[in-house]
């Protein structure tokens, strides 16, 4: 009995010290929730997303692939060289023309660092000019650095990469 009741002792010592280390760094286990953005800010993240969208759409019509580049997550600079991107960019067949019309883009918040622009695209072959067509597209944008970041493994295979995009 005496051999147990000191394991106990032992193990419940050990269990103070981890707490109390725990405590110490501020990381002891409490839920935390993320705060639901106000309407205010709601807005302000839509009209700076949309500036974004548009500036690096303009590029991307421009064919300015060198400055579409500086859009990029760091994850994407990572695996990415600013050469082999626009080397890939400029192999690619199809090129974005406009924004349909009847069809504006749509921001779909998932947190206030992250969500995506659903956009339909009028795209048009680079070398047959009179052949178009219209494509609904997904861009996931991550908040980097106070800027609004684009994946450019998904630019290297537009038209026709589709991110996966969680239920939120």
């Amino acid at each position: 009995m005496d051999r147990t009741q000191s394991m106990l002792a032992q193990v419940l010592r050990t269990l103070l010290i981890v707490a109390v280390l725990l405590a110490g760094r501020g990381t002891f286990l409490v839920e935390v929730q993320a705060r639901t953005p106000t309407p205010m800010e709601m807005e302000a993240i839509h009209v700076e997303t949309q500036k974004a969208f548009e500036e690096f759409l303009q590029l991307w019509q421009e064919e300015r692939y060198f400055e579409m580049y500086e859009f990029g997550r760091r994850q994407s600079k990572e695996l990415l060289g600013l050469e082999e991107y626009a080397t890939r960019m400029v192999e690619l067949d199809w090129v974005p023309v406009q924004l349909a019309p009847e069809k504006p883009p749509v921001v779909s918040f998932r947190f206030q660092t992250m969500l995506y622009v659903e956009a339909t695209i009028v795209f048009r072959h680079k070398s047959m000019v009179d052949l178009q067509f219209e494509r609904s597209q997904a861009f996931l944008l991550l908040k980097e650095d106070g800027k609004w970041r684009f994946d450019l493994l998904q630019m290297i295979r537009s038209p026709f990469y589709v991110p996966v995009a969680s239920n939120p």
